[in-house]
């Protein structure tokens, strides 16, 4: 560093005489070493600048000056010869270059050169198309700057409106580097976790300086903050405080563009524009652009209307921003939606178990109606048989085949044929009915029956003549393992068919054979003949006739007929699926209050379900 003396001041005392100076003497404020100070044009808390006048070069030069003199601290000593020595080693045309440096009655001073024109912020007063156009093209000149200059290891950290100059060629030139940062070779100006930068502009990465490092990319952001104040009048956080800007830097994203320049009442702001504004102001820096010279990239390429690099952010993407900025609410939000959703899910179960319990309830009910029915019916025809009315009989089978729940009622014999469909039973009861002896013995064995026999021939073998006509009888369809299966055990059976599409239900009730029923209609079973009642008796065969056996009784031939119940299911099923859209109407709408729910706490949180642009749409 040069420090000015006697000699200095005599060396521009000459200079100044050989050549005309373009101020008067009286417009000299004071003379700083080589140079005549003739006007502030800014004051700090650390300093000030001036206009100024080298009588070496014979050119007018900014002069800053550090003016608390002895008092000031080391840090701020090393700090002011810090930005002298950095801007010093950077010659671009577009960074105020820096010429000389000194000390003048203890202060310390470096000259600069002087940019004629308006700040930056005269384009974002200007609130016009032209200017936001005019601002772009400086922006993308000192994103090329800045990336000169990041190449050369240093980094700005303090890029703002007002640090960006542009000349009366409207070039910028970017000034004020008295908080840049060798990234190179780390100099210890601050103590660690120190703030330095202004907030509105500030990277998050600044204000958190323990978080993530601070590099290159922190000029990204602040040129994308200070394109925001370009499109919208303001920067992009706004507060009472420092601190209160600081807050919202770290937890909040700005507004969106287009929305705070409509607010403003300002030129709209095009969607690509606002996508490059958000992009290089990305919170986290490794999803800003990668570079400044790759932001200088998108300006230029919007300046000439060609597609920008940048890109709409994803809808996974955009949650995860949402989720940074909303910590604390979306921890709420989600134990509030897990609790939905286990809600939701349990009562999903509780539907689905309670249809299926519904269902299976209509259907044991309907079974069990099936059962009472085939078990009254058949103690119906035991009773009636053994009464001899088998008249009643046919008739009652009859009559309930126009019972719109059976699709079918059959009195089957055990070799299958239909009982009640010819007359073969009838004539081999009434000829056995015919023998006298069988009439002698029932009255002296089993006089309780002979007026049943009585009312047999007398009132049901003509009533049954009257009902139907005699004709081929058809055989009930079943498997012949499944038929002697139901003879052997003797037990009531169920199942599930489905005919002609239609499900039924099919019961099979054997109806006991017994002593009564033997004496009338003699033996019965699959493999056996009609006995005649004066058949001579064979040894073991218990068929003939004895006065003391009987006639022709076997006890083992337990099962006289089945009586087929098939049941429609129809209006059970009916039934059934009327019960399942209902539940599933209540579900649908319990579902329809859950969506309410979900679009409530959308609405709240502010979650977009569409998708958009860097900047595109409204809301965050």
């Amino acid at each position: 560093m040069t420090i000015g003396g006697a000699d200095t001041v005599a060396e521009g005392a000459a200079t100044a005489q050989a050549q005309p100076l373009p101020y008067g003497r009286d417009d000299v404020r004071m003379r700083i070493g080589a140079y005549d100070v003739l006007d502030e044009l800014g004051r700090g808390g650390m300093g000030v600048v001036y206009k100024a006048y080298s009588l070496r070069l014979c050119r007018p030069v900014a002069l800053k000056m550090l003016t608390a003199g002895r008092h000031a601290s080391e840090a701020s000593i090393v700090r002011f010869q810090n930005e002298a020595m950095l801007a010093a080693r950077l010659q671009h045309p577009n960074i105020v270059p820096v010429f000389d440096a000194g000390e003048h009655e203890g202060n310390l001073y470096f000259a600069m050169g002087f940019v004629e024109g308006a700040g930056f912020k005269s384009l974002i007063d200007a609130s016009t198309k032209e200017a936001v156009r005019d601002g772009v093209r400086v922006l993308a000149r000192a994103a090329r700057a800045l990336d000169y200059a990041h190449k050369r290891g240093i980094v700005h950290r303090d890029v703002k409106p007002d640090n960006i100059l542009v000349d009366l060629d409207g070039e910028p030139q970017l000034t004020d580097f008295g908080i840049a940062k060798n990234v190179e070779r780390e100099v210890g100006l601050t103590k660690s976790g120190a703030l330095l930068g202004t907030p509105a502009y500030m990277a998050p990465e600044q204000a958190n300086p323990t978080k993530d490092k601070i590099g290159p990319l922190t000029d990204v952001y602040s040129l994308g903050a200070t394109l925001y104040h370009l499109l919208t009048g303001r920067p992009p956080y706004k507060g009472e405080s420092p601190l209160e800007i600081l807050v919202d830097l770290i937890e909040k994203e700005p507004e969106p563009p287009q929305v705070a320049a409509k607010k403003a009442k300002r030129p709209p702001v095009d969607a690509d524009l606002a996508t490059i504004c958000q992009k290089a102001m990305e919170k986290r820096a490794s999803e800003r652009y990668a570079s400044a010279a790759a932001l200088a990239d998108d300006l230029e390429a919007w300046l000439d209307d060609r597609p920008i690099a940048a890109r709409p952010i994803g809808a996974t993407e955009r949650l995860k921003k949402l989720v940074r900025r909303n910590r604390a609410a979306f921890v709420g939000l989600l134990v509030a939606f897990s609790t939905l959703m286990l809600l939701a899910v349990g009562f999903g179960v509780v539907l689905a178990v309670n249809i299926d319990r519904t269902s299976d309830s209509l259907r044991i009910i309907d079974h069990q109606a099936a059962v009472d029915q085939a078990t009254t019916l058949e103690r119906a025809i035991t009773t009636n048989m053994k009464q001899g009315r088998a008249d009643v009989v046919r008739e009652l089978v009859s009559n309930l085949r126009g019972d719109p729940k059976l699709s079918r009622i059959e009195v089957v014999r055990v070799d299958k044929t239909l009982a009640y469909t010819d007359r073969s039973t009838q004539g081999a009861v009434q000829s056995r009915m015919a023998s006298e002896k069988l009439r002698d013995w029932v009255k002296a064995k089993k006089p309780a029956m002979a007026p049943k026999l009585d009312m047999l021939m007398s009132v049901a073998v003509p009533a049954m003549q009257e009902m139907a006509a005699p004709k081929e009888p058809p055989r009930f369809d079943v498997d012949d393992a499944t038929w002697r299966d139901l003879l052997a055990k003797g037990e009531m059976t169920s199942r599930e068919e489905v005919i002609d599409g239609k499900k039924q239900l099919t019961l099979m009730k054997p109806i006991p054979n017994g002593e009564a029923c033997q004496i009338c209609h003699g033996w019965s079973g699959p493999d056996a003949e009609q006995p005649a009642w004066d058949k001579p008796a064979h040894a073991g065969d218990g068929y003939g006739y004895d006065d003391e056996a009987g006639p022709g009784f076997d006890p083992e031939n337990k099962i006289r007929g089945v009586l087929v119940v098939r049941r429609s299911q129809e209006a059970v099923e009916a039934q059934i699926a009327e019960n399942e859209r209902a539940t599933l109407v209540v579900g649908a709408a319990t579902g329809g209050v859950f969506l309410l729910l979900l679009f409530l706490f959308a609405r709240i949180f502010g979650v977009r379900l569409r998708p958009r642009r860097f900047g595109g749409g409204k809301g965050a």
